[in-house]
Formats: C-alpha cells, sequence, structure tokens
C-alpha cells in the first residue's frame, strides 16, 4: 500500500514509535537534495466525484497525540492538494503510530483513491467505519466507490447512512431523494406481489416496512401498507402504520381521521378498551369529522361498542359471575364480536325496560345484530337468567350472521351428534349441535348437555371468545 516502500523506516526505541522524527529526518534528506532517495512522483488519476470531497477533513480518533493530529492535517491538505507523493511520506509514519485510527485510515483511503487503487482504498475506508462507524468522511469515500454501481439496493443503503451522519452533503441532495423514489417503487412492486398471493402478515408487513424505509413521508403508501398487513393478518403492524398516517402532517384530514379510526378499531379489537376510547374521543371532537358521511357511521358503530369501556367495572365482573345474565351475555357479544361489517342494522331497536340497565347501548347493538331476541311485549328483561340452550342458541345466530352457509352445513351434520337430553325436536336442537361441534359448548362424555341449567359467566366468556377467534374478529 505504502510507495515508499523501503524508503521510511519507522525507527523504534524502548518499544515508542518515533514517527515524527523519521519524518523529519527524510524532510533534511530532502531540504539537502539527497540525490539517492528522491520524492516518488504520484500521479493523481481524476475522477468526477473528487468535487464532493475538498471540503471534508479527517477527524482523528480520541487516542491521537495533538502532534500525530496535526500531521494528519497536514497530510489531509496535501490529498487534497494532489502532491500525493509528500502526502504517503508524511501519512507512513502516521499509520505506524496508530493503525487503527479512522481518520488517519480515511486519510489513506483517499490517498489510495486519488492514486487509482480502488481495491485499497475500499479496504481503508472499512477498517475505518470498523474502527468509527459514524466517520463522515470514510462513509463519504465508501459511497464513492459505489456511486456508478448497477446495484441500486447497495448504493441506497451507502447513501441512506451518510443522509444519517451529514445530511447536508450536497450528494446526499442531488443523488438520495431520486434514487430513493426508485428503489420504493421497486420494493413497492414485491410487497404487492407478495399481499396478492396471499403470504403471510409478516412477510408482506417487512416487504412495506422496506418500502417505507426509502420512502418515510409518504402518507400514501403507510395507509396502503396500513391496509395490506391488516388484510394479511398483521393486527399489530398494521396498527402502528394507521398510527404514523394519523400523526403525518402531509396526511390529508380524511386520510388522518380514516387511519386514528382504523387505529382504534384495531385496539378494541385487542381489548384496549381505555386507549381505544381515548383515541375515539379526539376523533368525535375533530370538527371535519361531519363532513365525511361515512367515517361518522364507523366512529358512531365503534362508540356503541366501546360502551363497555364507560362500564368496565360491571362488564370484568362478567367472568365471576355464578349465572349470567341477559344484559351481561349482550354485552359480552357487543364487545367482543360487533356488528357484521356489511349487515349493519339501522331500524332503532325499542326495548322499554332499559333505562336502568348498564349496558342498555351493548343491548341495543347485540339485538340490532340479531344476536338477541326481544320478548313480544318488547321487554328485553336484562337481569334475566340466561340458560346453557339459550346461550347455544345465541352463539348460533351470532355464527349465522357471518357465515350462514357453514352455519346451515353445521346444522345438516347435527343429526349425527349424540344428545341424550336435546331429542331431534327439542327447541334448541339444532343450536345446541351447531356450537358442540364448533367447540364453543361441551357435552359431556355421556352425551348429556343440561340445555336448562344457567350457564355460568366462564362458560360464556371461554364460548363467546372462541367464536371471536374463530370469526377472525380477534
Amino acid at each position: 500500500m505504502d510507495r515508499l516502500g523501503g524508503v521510511l523506516r519507522v525507527a523504534e526505541s524502548g518499544g515508542r514509535v518515533l514517527g515524527r522524527a523519521t519524518f523529519w529526518i527524510g524532510s533534511l534528506c530532502l531540504g539537502a537534495g539527497c540525490a539517492s532517495n528522491p520524492l516518488p512522483e504520484i500521479p493523481v488519476v481524476p475522477f468526477d466525484e473528487w468535487a464532493y470531497v475538498e471540503d471534508q477533513a479527517p477527524v482523528p480518533g480520541p487516542g491521537l497525540p495533538e502532534a500525530a493530529a496535526r500531521d494528519l492535517s497536514e497530510s489531509w491538505g496535501l490529498v487534497v492538494a494532489g502532491r500525493l507523493g509528500e502526502a504517503d511520506l508524511q501519512l507512513a509514519p502516521l499509520r505506524a503510530l496508530a493503525p487503527g485510527d479512522p481518520g488517519v485510515l480515511a486519510a489513506a483511503g483517499f490517498l489510495a483513491l486519488r492514486s487509482g487503487d480502488r481495491p485499497g482504498a475500499g479496504e481503508l475506508f472499512g477498517r475505518a467505519l470498523d474502527a468509527a462507524p459514524d466517520d463522515v468522511l470514510a462513509s463519504l469515500g465508501a459511497l464513492l466507490l459505489v456511486l456508478e454501481s448497477a446495484d441500486q439496493e447497495l448504493l441506497f443503503t451507502s447513501l441512506k447512512r451518510l443522509s444519517e451522519l451529514d445530511p447536508d452533503a450536497s450528494l446526499v441532495a442531488e443523488r438520495l431523494p431520486g434514487l430513493a423514489l426508485e428503489v420504493a417503487e421497486n420494493r413497492l412492486s414485491r410487497a404487492r406481489e407478495l399481499a396478492r398471493a396471499g403470504e403471510p402478515g409478516p412477510s408482506v408487513a417487512e416487504a412495506y416496512r422496506a418500502a417505507l424505509e426509502a420512502m418515510p413521508d409518504s402518507a400514501d403508501l403507510f395507509l396502503e401498507a396500513a391496509e395490506a398487513a391488516f388484510t394479511a393478518g398483521d393486527r399489530a403492524a398494521a396498527r402502528g402504520w394507521f398510527d404514523s398516517v394519523a400523526r403525518n402532517p402531509s396526511a390529508s384530514k380524511r386520510q388522518a381521521l380514516l387511519s386514528g379510526l382504523a387505529a382504534a378499531e384495531l385496539l378494541a379489537d385487542g381489548r384496549r378498551f381505555s386507549e381505544s376510547l381515548t383515541r375515539l374521543d379526539g376523533i368525535l371532537r375533530d370538527p371535519a369529522l361531519p363532513g365525511f358521511a361515512d367515517l361518522v357511521d364507523r366512529a358512531a358503530g365503534l362508540e356503541r361498542r366501546l360502551e363497555v369501556a364507560r362500564v368496565s367495572e360491571r362488564y370484568t365482573t362478567i367472568r365471576e359471575a355464578e349465572r349470567i345474565t341477559r344484559e351481561q351475555l349482550a354485552a359480552l357479544l357487543a364487545a367482543e364480536i360487533g356488528e357484521p361489517d356489511d349487515d349493519r342494522n339501522t331500524d332503532p331497536v325499542i326495548a322499554i325496560d332499559l333505562e336502568r340497565s348498564w349496558a342498555a347501548s351493548l343491548i341495543q347493538t347485540a339485538v340490532g345484530a340479531g344476536y338477541l331476541r326481544l320478548f313480544p311485549d318488547h321487554t328485553f328483561k336484562p337481569r334475566g337468567l340466561v340458560s346453557r340452550g339459550e346461550l347455544a342458541e345465541s352463539l348460533a345466530a351470532v355464527f349465522g350472521k357471518f357465515d350462514p352457509e357453514a352455519l346451515r352445513t353445521a346444522a345438516a351434520d347435527s343429526s349425527r351428534l349424540e344428545l341424550r337430553d336435546v331429542p331431534p325436536d327439542h327447541r334448541y336442537r339444532e343450536a345446541v349441535a351447531v356450537t358442540a361441534q364448533l367447540g364453543l359448548l361441551r357435552v359431556s362424555d355421556a352425551g348429556m348437555f343440561r340445555p336448562l341449567a344457567f350457564a355460568s359467566g366462564a362458560e360464556a366468556v371461554r364460548a363467546v371468545t372462541t367464536l371471536r377467534d374463530l370469526l377472525g374478529r380477534s
């Protein structure tokens, strides 16, 4: 690497490297005109990108002595001036004195680059970055070596690293925006292919994450990524990206409201009701919301569902109930399942005995969705106890709202199930058979279901959450 080879020898005395002494001996010889050791000439190999380097300077490591740091600065001045032979002569003792110093290595790398030794320059820049990953000069040198590369990903990675270290670098401003757009488009095409192919959620999310790395300020792309991740089943990634759009100042008002609402819904799906309610309250107070009728309806639906958060103390005691009531069952179904997305009830539910029920709005949701029924006198009887047969009936009703074809198939197969205390002509026979086949409610080994026994809160919670997961509502 050193072009002087044996011309310059670094003397060692007592284990101490005498780099500066050696340099001055060489200088005296040159001043005296020692014809036997003429200063080697190293021609400058031009490259178009040198202009990006001229205003930079090597940064010595913390262990480099002050005198050596001054020599490094002088050496760099010689490299910039194109006096490569002199620079080589002065850098040699510095490299012997501090072989791992990032500033010395970066300066030596540019000496090699200006001399035409690109492989040697690459090795030196790599060693400098190993010693100091945030070294701007070494990062710039490594970037210049791949600047004309056809590998867009490699070039993008190098430019991104330099932009993080020196955002104002002219090379970053000139090259990164256009390259980022090309890389983002390539990565986005890959992400869309995975989404169309029905790949697992994490694979789709990771592909979109790579595209977003290249275009971090694109609200449209974040929204597309969130919707694709949600469709692919990666709800955690979807919620994070919906949140990003909601906070993005470049997002339109509709995008921000839509994304905030979607994030609130996903929080509710994860039973983080308090966080969801806080988010929803902010959306409901936004003066722009009334301008988007579909979002108003969607927010109202979530508000009804989140009523459980406002009465969370009573809701959380459902599991402990020895016998579950009709209002508890309605609250459970409304909170955990919600309304069918494509079959929302718009007719008012008129029940005359809900005034004192803590779950009034949730009862209206459950009845409106068709999960539970009013009695002929327009009462709901919120504190009435629920039998196991009635619980089976409501669970089957929910399943039928989301997958009617599967319900018909399960009902057709119900005759093969052995139920000793629920004969074929029993009122709850079909519902009991369906819920038993789906694993929602248990039948004893003796074939006993006990349809008239009261259902417990724990039994109802287990059945509803199992159904929720089966329907993909979790």
